[in-house]
């Protein structure tokens, strides 16, 4: 009776030691999230392909439409002189709806390494590392 008791208390020390390590990993885990996700994230989305993609559009969109307001002047200087709207060289005559096209982009861009957070729900602390640091893998950051 007395090996069975010792067995059981064995297994009891067993669990309770596994126990301790899964909420030390848990700790380690909540401490690293707090104080590391938020800059991860936010290089990552600052470095990703989508927000660089979104702003290049909205900005060429944003020149073109500059160039045809300069472009509009001129022409009305042009008008003047009798040269008509179809010769005016460089207008782009869409540059309006691009610009409004390039904004709607980026008001709904989405960005896979945010969407991608919640299936390393149950992932160790190391694929969830993973997956962050890819815009810091130039750099001594990890």
């Amino acid at each position: 009776m007395k090996c069975n008791h010792e067995a059981e208390i064995e297994g009891i020390k067993k669990e309770n030691a596994a126990l301790k390590a899964s909420v030390d990993d848990l700790h380690t885990t909540k401490t690293w999230l707090l104080s590391e996700v938020a800059r991860l994230l936010a290089k990552n989305i600052h470095k990703g392909r989508e927000m660089t993609a979104a702003v290049a559009a909205v900005n060429n969109a944003m020149s073109a439409v500059g160039v045809n307001s300069g472009l509009h002047s001129d022409y009305l200087h042009a008008l003047k002189l009798k040269t008509p709207y179809s010769e005016v060289p460089l207008l782009n005559r869409n540059a309006a709806e691009e610009l409004n096209t390039a904004v709607a982009c980026f008001d709904t861009l989405t960005f896979p390494v945010v969407e991608d957070l919640p299936k390393l729900t149950d992932a160790p602390l190391f694929k969830i590392k993973e997956a962050l640091t890819f815009a810091s893998s130039g750099s001594s950051e990890k």
